[in-house]
């Protein structure tokens, strides 16, 4: 294996767990608090653009990576958009 394959996969693996370990602290929580609908939607139209981009250029390991970004950002949006439903119906 070269050394850039594994920085990548290194880089890669760290940020997948750091993603993996936000959304359980969202899944376990509910608390999605901390969120705004303007940043997540943000996030996801960044996250599409990158993800188009990098495939265009045949970067596999950014295209893996963005993947699992947007995934959490579309599962973080999916909790905000339940919990705005939620505290509309109350009123």
């Amino acid at each position: 294996m070269r050394i850039d394959d594994f920085l990548a996969t290194s880089a890669i693996s760290l940020g997948v767990g750091q993603i993996l370990v936000h959304l359980k602290d969202v899944y376990v929580t509910d608390d999605v608090g901390s969120y705004s609908m303007s940043s997540i939607l943000i996030g996801i139209i960044s996250s599409v653009l990158w993800l188009i981009y990098q495939a265009r250029k045949g970067a596999n390991y950014s295209v893996a990576y963005i993947s699992a970004f947007l995934v959490s950002q579309l599962y973080i949006l999916q909790r905000l958009v339940s919990k705005l439903k939620t505290k509309s119906e109350m009123n």
